[in-house]
């Protein structure tokens, strides 16, 4: 299991067809090689309004000069940026109105929350904010994160968490399809601690 998250680079200001981020070079189909284009569309108006979404557009290479397909969008979300990964592939970050403790610990060890613009910031606060209130979840996170901190902290070892489940002295501790995230913010705690 990996126990880092991989640091992004979040690219800015990409809003539309004219200012897309551009890759000239894209595979299409098995054979063919194309250009593919990506953006971040906020809605402005109907239900979605203020909504965003993550949109990619390849060319035919099929047709003759540069004629661009019909755009493929995500599903609408409260806010979405576009980063490149280690393989400077481009990949999209979405947050909405159920942000849990496990995505809010994924977008910062990703980096991607200090890259965010003022607004972005904003928005994402008052998002946590209203994910707060459901208390819960937030304890059982940070009971978690605790238990894993003392494993390490006395074992030097991240601990074995099968199919999601962590067996401990008097029971399990179940870690969603995320366990590598909570063994992640504990080694980020311990090393917080100890600098």
């Amino acid at each position: 299991m990996a126990t880092t998250i991989e640091r992004v680079r979040v690219l800015h200001g990409h809003t539309s067809e004219d200012t897309a981020y551009h890759v000239g070079d894209y595979p299409y189909g098995r054979v063919l090689r194309c250009q593919i284009r990506y953006w971040i569309e906020t809605s402005h108006k109907g239900a979605q309004k203020g909504r965003q979404r993550f949109i990619s557009q390849t060319t035919n290479p099929k047709a003759p000069g540069t004629v661009w397909n019909k755009p493929k969008g995500s599903t609408y979300t409260d806010l979405v940026v576009m980063y490149l990964d280690s393989n400077n592939h481009v990949q999209w970050h979405g947050v909405h109105f159920h942000l849990d403790p496990v995505w809010d610990a994924q977008t910062r060890l990703m980096g991607i929350y200090d890259q965010y613009t003022d607004a972005q910031r904003t928005l994402y606060n008052a998002l946590l904010g209203i994910s707060r209130k459901y208390a819960r979840q937030w304890e059982e996170w940070e009971e978690r994160v605790t238990a894993i901190m003392a494993h390490i902290d006395s074992t030097g070892t991240d601990p074995e968490i099968v199919n999601s489940t962590w067996q401990v002295p008097g029971g399990r501790l179940y870690y969603l399809s995320t366990p590598h995230v909570f063994v992640a913010e504990a080694r980020r705690r311990l090393a917080e601690k100890t600098a």
